[in-house]
């Protein structure tokens, strides 16, 4: 993937402190009780700052002398945290691999400088955004906290990973577009309330977040195109957004109009066959040329433009993360308001004959939306030339034993990708093939 820069959330995510900030609100408020400040106007705190804004609405107090009472108790509180196992040699990672690095903390400056000085880490980071660096309505989960690290970062959202440990930290890069990772196993640093967010990756560590980013940098995209001059230019654009040129192979599977010129204009890879070899031929070329340039994780992607590429990542998240070694985008699990009828039907017939070869069934077997891990990549023997690779493909990864996973996607059916892909006939033809092919 074309990962520029990562957005690194502080406290809980990169270091831990032993007292938590549970402990925090209570020592603050009896701070404000000790001047004065009714209960019923203190509340429970939640979060610190905007309480004491509201705090300072309501009294006679500046708000500078409320807000003091808690950078002292940040800065306390920090001299005693540590960072997470594996903080260092992550940042050492990004930092070899030539991604930029930055830090949006809802700490005050003073805490957030005195901790990365404490352990080492300031020098990792071009910009260090912190609560008194932006207006309380930009700072997170508000998106203006993270916009201004892009522009300082001159990056689009797409070239960003924002990493941290709590629906505050996952809502702006939500807002904004940017890739997102919650870090689910850090207790230490969390704040004491949830919110609801949607991340794009989950781990549970940062050694696992090494793990994810490695196999993020060794993503490729496999786009078997025939004759697809009139789609095949906005899907790489779409493509371009999140991948690198090098990580895009096209095979031109014995195109007789301009696809190969239009994939070549993009610099993207192309691999041309002389002759129509049909979609499992083209695949197959295409996978074993990713697994060669040593590619970790594999998607591939149709060129009809039926799919989009923010399905494209959400069908790699399992597999990036571990969880899974194969992941078939399902249309079937998604939105069908768009799906035909008879395109219905025939999936899950030809669902049903995948099924009965494979021992699993899989409700979209027939999607072009698919994510291997190359050691699942490379256990697949493909026979089948044609649509019968889609089948193929659930039957090879299920008998070597490939854990496999289903993602929700909405395909865009347009009257042109209509005409493309499986029809009746088509799916009379693979249930033949692959009859004929299981049983040899």
């Amino acid at each position: 993937m074309d990962l520029k820069a990562v957005v690194f959330d502080l406290d809980g995510t990169l270091i831990g402190a032993p007292k938590p900030f549970v402990q925090l609100k209570e020592e603050l408020a009896e701070m404000l009780r000790e001047r004065g400040i009714p209960e019923e106007l203190i509340g429970d705190l939640t979060p610190m700052y905007e309480s004491l804004l509201r705090i300072a609405e309501g009294t006679e107090i500046p708000f500078e002398e409320l807000h003091s009472l808690q950078v002292g108790l940040e800065v306390d509180r920090i001299r005693e945290s540590y960072p997470f196992e594996g903080t260092r040699e992550l940042l050492d990672f990004l930092r070899e691999k030539g991604i930029r690095l930055a830090l949006m903390t809802r700490s005050s400056r003073e805490a957030a400088i005195t901790a990365l000085k404490t352990h080492g880490l300031l020098d990792y980071f071009e910009v260090v955004s912190a609560r008194e660096d932006v207006p309380p309505e930009e700072l997170k989960p508000n998106p203006g906290q993270l916009k201004k690290i892009l522009d300082a970062l001159r990056l689009p959202p797409s070239k960003v990973l924002v990493v941290g440990d709590h629906g505050y930290d996952v809502l702006p890069a939500m807002k904004l577009g940017t890739l997102s990772v919650l870090i689910t196993g850090h207790s230490e640093g969390r704040m004491t309330f949830d919110v609801e967010s949607e991340p794009t990756f989950r781990v549970e560590n940062l050694k696992a977040l090494k793990e994810l980013i490695e196999r993020l940098l060794s993503t490729y995209v496999v786009v078997p195109a025939y004759n697809e001059e009139k789609t095949l230019g906005g899907v790489l654009d779409d493509l371009l957004r999140y991948f690198r040129r090098e990580e895009i192979i096209v095979v031109n599977d014995g195109s007789r109009d301009r696809t190969e010129e239009i994939a070549r204009s993009k610099g993207v890879h192309v691999l041309t066959h002389l002759v129509n070899r049909g979609l499992g031929g083209a695949l197959g070329t295409g996978m074993v040329y990713a697994l060669r340039r040593g590619a970790r994780l594999i998607i591939t992607f149709d060129a009809d433009g039926q799919h989009l590429v923010e399905d494209a990542i959400r069908v790699m998240a399992p597999v990036a993360e571990g969880r899974a070694d194969f992941a078939v985008g399902s249309r079937l699990k998604g939105d069908t308001s768009q799906m035909p009828f008879l395109k219905k039907f025939g999936n899950f017939v030809l669902d049903t004959i995948t099924a009965i070869f494979a021992r699993k069934f899989v409700s979209d077997s027939q999607s072009g939306l698919r994510c291997f891990n190359s050691e699942c990549a490379s256990k697949i023997r493909i026979t089948c030339d044609r649509y019968a690779v889609s089948s193929e493909f659930i039957i090879e990864a299920s008998k070597a034993g490939c854990r496999i996973s289903e993602v929700p996607i909405r395909a865009v059916y347009t009257e042109y990708s209509m005409n493309k892909g499986t029809n009746v006939m088509e799916g009379i033809k693979i249930a033949l093939n692959l009859l004929f092919d299981k049983l040899r």
